[in-house]
């Protein structure tokens, strides 16, 4: 038996999750450890990063913008590709606030044009946007986080949070850190209660046969962060906000060109934690060493080093007002997002 501490344990192993737990171990020298299990090779695509997403608040994403360059010196130039990509809405509340979100990257000098009438769901296309490429940060992971001395278990038992110490067993190890932050639904039952504005949800990730006329295509759904990335080979995978494999079926016949049929060759659910309003939350859970960080979407990994620094205590003025601001409890309306119309962004 052997015992292990850490000030800082992180549920999920997103991208989000992974470069928090990479920035808070290089940059502020903090002991991290990641639960959960790492992507696999042949896994369904459960999330996407990239350099803009579908904000409609001007500070967001000027925050975005302002991270992106701090993300490029943390990562190598092979993870990271420009994609052209599809927002989309599907109701006129989503595609009025979408026309706006084209508005400010316009006033960002980011090239935007719209698609085609009759094309599929109303929206309109960002250029070059500088995106993770999910294989390259997949494959490069494992050695980043043993580099930064982030252990990562797969699995644990018995995760118990108490009101200044968390503690799990993993095989025969014990661990124990001075706080948790939670990211991912699956290890939310642990809080015993969500902080007010996180509710707890499902995707689904799915995986297509070849669609070869949407290869390489990135589509976002503004209201939801689903996305449907197309791959060179031409199959596509797709987050669909629902549990049900028939709603996620619907969905993702609404966000294809008409006319279009994607047959799904794969499937897997899993459970999330979904911000109510749309906007990003990060938040205290009463009387316990833990915090839950959700609603982030595909525009907020880029993110991760910023929250990494408002929790080592070493933001900027601007990036502690922004997380004030979106902290749980708060009288949030003038943070609230698009997902708001959607019910909610993981």
């Amino acid at each position: 038996m052997t015992d292990h501490k850490f000030d800082i344990a992180i549920t999920g192993t997103s991208a989000f999750a992974a470069l928090l737990a990479l920035t808070l171990a290089r940059r502020h020298q903090k002991h991290v450890c990641l639960i959960g299990q790492l992507p696999a090779p042949l896994q369904v695509l459960r999330d996407i990063t990239l350099a803009v997403g579908p904000f409609s608040r001007p500070e967001t994403l000027r925050l975005v913008a302002s991270a992106v360059a701090d993300l490029r010196k943390f990562l190598p130039p092979s993870v990271f590709e420009r994609r052209d990509v599809v927002f989309v809405a599907r109701g006129a509340e989503g595609r009025a606030a979408t026309g706006h979100v084209r508005q400010m990257l316009m006033g960002m000098g980011v090239p935007t044009t719209l698609p085609p009438l009759g094309s599929g769901p109303r929206g309109f296309v960002a250029e070059g946007i500088l995106a993770l490429r999910p294989s390259a940060f997949h494959a490069g992971l494992p050695d980043w986080l043993a580099a930064a001395e982030v252990r990562v278990f797969a699995a644990v038992e018995d995760l118990q949070v108490g009101h200044d110490i968390v503690r799990f067993a993993a095989g025969h190890d014990f661990v124990s850190a001075g706080r948790i932050l939670v990211t991912d639904g699956a290890s939310a039952s642990c809080l015993g209660t969500l902080p007010d504005g996180v509710v707890a949800g499902w995707r689904t990730a799915m995986l297509t046969e070849p669609v070869p006329e949407l290869a390489d295509k990135l589509i976002v759904d503004a209201e939801t962060n689903g996305f449907v990335v197309g791959r060179a080979d031409g199959r596509l995978e797709a987050l669909a906000p629902s549990q049900k494999p028939e709603d996620a079926g619907t969905w993702l016949g609404e966000m294809l060109p008409p006319g279009t049929t994607a047959r799904v060759i794969a499937r897997q659910r899993f459970p999330v934690l979904l911000s109510s309003d749309g906007a990003p939350v990060v938040a205290p859970v009463a009387g316990k060493a833990a915090m839950v960080a959700t609603g982030f979407g595909v525009g907020g990994g880029v993110l991760a080093p910023a929250l990494a620094g408002h929790l080592a205590g070493a933001s900027n003025s601007a990036q502690a007002g922004w997380f004030e601001a979106r902290t749980a409890g708060k009288k949030r309306a003038a943070v609230a997002e698009i997902g708001c119309v959607g019910g909610g962004a993981p």
